[in-house]
């Protein structure tokens, strides 16, 4: 698996933290959380710094549209209008050539809906029509991946199927919200291209340390994807430095433990001879 972290950790720009972080990791989570304020892209100049840092470094990049896309709105200026946020971040992002793009489809306007729409077929087909016409604009489909929420995945699952698209399986919310985070990667492995990882600390805040996730879950989940192979991203989905450092010690501990459990574990008996 490629390990990754986002473009944000240090104050300062895209470039900045990716020539800070590109040494480090497999691969950066480029944040485009914002599409309307002033300087939400970076430059055209900036993009190609990023382009030639990623050569440099060998990374591969994955994309966060912006968040305030609303790809299944009932209000048909909204929905338009979320198509053309998403585009443009993929335009603005297209001369560093990102592997993935993560999207948000929300069961409402935004995250943390209050309850299901009333019509599920009437919101899955504003989906549908928002990822085709994303994908008009010459994405491949597995490049885009559908975050999981806070709302039952299964729910926008049919479009996913339907469309052919790739998934991000965010673990750290399935924790927070008292879900099976292993059900989950098994049910959705196929389809899953980035495991985004983090903790919620105390006081509820999530996208923070990897000590603020359950030990023994943390081990389970690794212990997964090392028994599948797994070959795409695991993202640290943190947003400060502290929390970056502290995931990535507790990160290499457990990998370092379940290598070296997994080599002294007994090979098959050969045949005598």
């Amino acid at each position: 698996m490629r390990i990754g972290t986002t473009s944000f950790i240090y104050p300062g720009g895209w470039l900045y933290n990716v020539e800070r972080l590109g040494p480090h990791f497999d691969d950066v989570e480029v944040l485009f959380f914002e599409s309307e304020r002033p300087h939400a892209f970076p430059s055209p100049a900036e993009c190609e710094a990023l382009a030639r840092a990623k050569r440099e470094l060998g990374l591969s990049f994955s994309l966060h549209t912006p968040l305030d896309a609303s790809l299944a709105s009932e209000d048909e200026q909204k929905r338009r209008a979320g198509v053309r946020a998403v585009t443009r971040a993929i335009e603005a992002a297209a001369s560093f050539e990102p592997e993935a793009y993560v999207l948000h489809v929300y069961l409402g306007e935004a995250e943390h809906a209050e309850r299901r729409p009333a019509d599920v077929e009437g919101w899955r087909a504003r989906a549908t029509r928002s990822l085709v016409e994303i994908m008009d604009q010459g994405i491949p489909s597995r490049r885009l991946c559908i975050e999981q929420l806070d709302y039952d995945f299964s729910l926008i699952e049919p479009v996913i199927e339907a469309l052919d698209l790739s998934i991000a399986l965010d673990v750290g919310h399935l924790v927070r919200d008292g879900q099976d985070e292993l059900a989950a990667l098994e049910r959705y492995l196929p389809r899953v291209s980035i495991v985004q990882w983090h903790g919620t600390d105390p006081e509820d805040r999530d996208h923070r340390s990897l000590v603020h996730y359950p030990l023994p879950r943390a081990r389970a989940l690794l212990a997964a994807l090392l028994e599948a192979k797994y070959d795409g991203v695991l993202t640290l989905e943190v947003f400060r430095e502290a929390d970056l450092q502290s995931s990535q010690a507790l990160l290499t501990k457990l990998l370092e433990e379940l290598t070296s459990e997994r080599r002294a574990q007994p090979g098959p008996v050969g045949r005598p001879a």
